[in-house]
């Protein structure tokens, strides 16, 4: 089935993201170099940005089909791709491997213990996006208590529901980032803490996917709009891009799995910026046919290059390196241009070829 030309776009930035994931745990950049300060500025956002550009809840929507689509699509793969790390990621010894156990059934992202870190970014994702809708989900209850003559499914006047939403995950933002950062109380198990405060980006993205998709619409009917509109376009890249890049440099690097967020309003602002040129740049990607085909690829299966890129590393040092010739395996274990297409393509097709594996069992007729 052909996908539309919505979901190719979609698919295109998230393959794009979890592509610079991939380049951003390469071990060639120092922790605050350039690269990552502006790479961690907005990428794990984005997720969550594009995250809320894809829910869709409505008066309609059952509760139980929320928790178990989120059970289903992240929290059971957490698992999943844990334990397989555990048991083919070799550690120095039991006690170790204890450790990883305990931090896998806590769910957050322990740098020491952890046995591939990158999954906690799902236990994290699987709780802002469930707390998101779960809050959607009361609000319309409110709104049918409220306005009792609207049952018919009609879902055009959302503001009453997008007030209440934003009032009720501000104070959970709050809430959460006066423990995190003012505190420094202990890691919350799977994260709740930081994905409270990251609940903003999904209700910005929600508003992005409710609004944008209507206003582009009506831009492709009107020739004069549309014109105006990819001027004013390129206008906001360029000044975004510069207000990105400036801010970025000046609040530093953020790590939303350490707690790190410097200044948490320069840290959303920087982010809303980044999401904004990223998704820009990744429009006319998403219509180049080859480049968007591979990106889609990327974008589909993102969820297993989030899981297998690190254990490639391993796989890459441990079995390929000692087996190239030493001036080329030289040049891969130090920072170039070289090195960093090599590792990160490395990284993104051993998860392809898991990916592969995995569906032909799952789904072999």
């Amino acid at each position: 089935m052909n996908k539309n030309p919505r979901s190719t776009y979609i698919d295109v930035m998230k393959g794009l993201l979890i592509t610079l994931v991939v380049i951003g745990h390469l071990p060639f950049f120092d922790y605050d170099s350039r690269t990552l300060t502006l790479i961690y500025s907005f990428h794990m956002p984005a997720f969550l940005i594009i995250g809320g550009i894809l829910s869709h809840i409505d008066e309609n929507t059952k509760l139980s089909t929320i928790v178990i689509k989120r059970i289903k699509g992240t929290l059971i793969p957490y698992f999943v791709f844990y334990i397989i790390s555990l048991i083919f990621i070799p550690s120095p010894s039991i006690e170790q491997k204890i450790k990883s156990t305990i931090v896998m059934f806590r769910g957050i992202g322990d740098p020491i213990n952890a046995i591939n870190l990158p999954l906690w970014f799902l236990t994290f994702y699987f709780v802002a996006m469930t707390a998101f809708e779960m809050i959607e989900w009361f609000t319309y209850r409110i709104k049918l208590s409220i306005y009792e003559d609207n049952k018919d499914g009609n879902n055009e006047k959302y503001g009453f529901v997008a007030i209440l939403t934003l009032i009720i995950i501000s104070l959970l933002m709050y809430i959460s980032f006066i423990y995190a950062r003012y505190y420094k109380m202990p890691r919350i198990p799977f994260n709740v803490e930081i994905a409270g405060f990251c609940l903003g980006f999904i209700f910005f993205g929600k508003i992005l996917g409710k609004y944008v998709p209507i206003a582009y619409e009506e831009i492709k009917k009107n020739t004069a709009a549309a014109v105006f509109t990819f001027i004013l376009t390129i206008t906001i890249l360029i000044v975004f891009a510069i207000a990105w890049y400036e801010l970025s440099m000046y609040n530093g690097r953020i790590d939303l799995n350490a707690r790190d967020y410097k200044n948490a309003l320069l840290m959303y602002v920087d982010a809303v910026l980044g999401f904004f040129i990223f998704a820009i740049i990744s429009f006319p990607i998403s219509k180049i046919p080859i480049i968007k085909n591979i990106f889609s690829v990327f974008g589909e299966n993102s969820l297993y290059i989030l899981a297998g890129h690190v254990p490639s590393v391993f796989v890459t040092n441990v079995f390929l390196i000692p087996r190239l010739p030493i001036i080329v395996g030289t040049t891969l274990t130090h920072n170039s241009i070289f090195s960093i297409v090599v590792l990160s393509s490395l990284g993104i097709l051993f998860s392809l070829f898991i990916a592969l594996i995995h569906k032909s069992i799952c789904f072999r007729t």
